[in-house]
């Protein structure tokens, strides 16, 4: 995951507005980088071939760099992520609209999105999908963070071993073997230390969503969405 991550909060990305080009540039191509996935599995399950969804997400991010459009959005339009979304959603209709009018010799007149392409491939709706993607690079960012911050103690290589354990308890039988031949560590100390990890887990997680939300209030609710989507 991108350490960059931290530069698509909603101040930075308001205040990128009021930067010059060349020094918001960086930011949002970090942003791009970040939420390229969910926005191309929203594409892919809206029924388009994953050539095109990657074109589709490659020209929406060319979009919102062309045009700065995270620096000019209102964070009271509600979380980052549904922002990004319904940018994406206008940004298919539109040009949707303006193949079909080059199609049609230039008619200038609505032609909405078949409701079969927003169906997913999957079983999923594109929104499901969607929010899926984000929870799984959100979660994924959240464990290097504290991959990070262990290696940055000398916990490195222990915890690449703990790692899978933080959110599967029960599959880290072979992982408990080596970390007590390797380390010495007794199965409780290895139960301390996991719960230790998973309570520093879930503050870096909170960190993260709320960089992504308007109001502190709105942390929780994001969150069990989040967990809602993953199941």
């Amino acid at each position: 995951m991108n350490p960059q991550f931290y530069t698509t909060c909603w101040t930075v990305v308001i205040d990128s507005a009021k930067s010059n080009p060349a020094e918001s540039r960086p930011a949002l191509e970090a942003l791009c980088r970040t939420y390229w996935a969910p926005l191309y599995a929203y594409a892919v399950s809206s029924g388009k071939s994953h050539e095109d969804a990657e074109d589709i997400t490659q020209a929406f991010f060319g979009h919102l760099l062309e045009k700065n459009l995270p620096g000019s959005a209102d964070p009271g339009l509600g979380r980052f992520r549904s922002y990004l979304l319904a940018s994406l959603r206008f940004f298919m209709i539109d040009s949707h609209r303006h193949a079909t009018s080059q199609r049609r010799g230039g008619a200038n007149r609505p032609v909405p999105l078949r409701e079969a392409e927003y169906l997913s491939t999957a079983g999923d709706s594109p929104e499901a999908a969607y929010d899926r993607k984000w929870a799984h690079i959100l979660i994924g960012i959240a464990l290097d963070t504290l991959a990070a911050e262990q290696d940055k103690v000398g916990h490195g290589d222990r915890f690449a071993l703990m790692r899978p354990m933080l959110l599967d308890p029960q599959g880290g039988e072979s992982a408990m073997a080596e970390l007590v031949a390797r380390y010495g560590m007794t199965p409780g100390h290895i139960r301390t230390t996991l719960s230790r990890l998973r309570a520093r887990f879930r503050e870096i997680v909170r960190q993260e969503v709320s960089r992504l939300v308007v109001d502190a209030s709105e942390i929780d609710a994001e969150i069990a969405h989040l967990l809602r989507a993953m199941q």
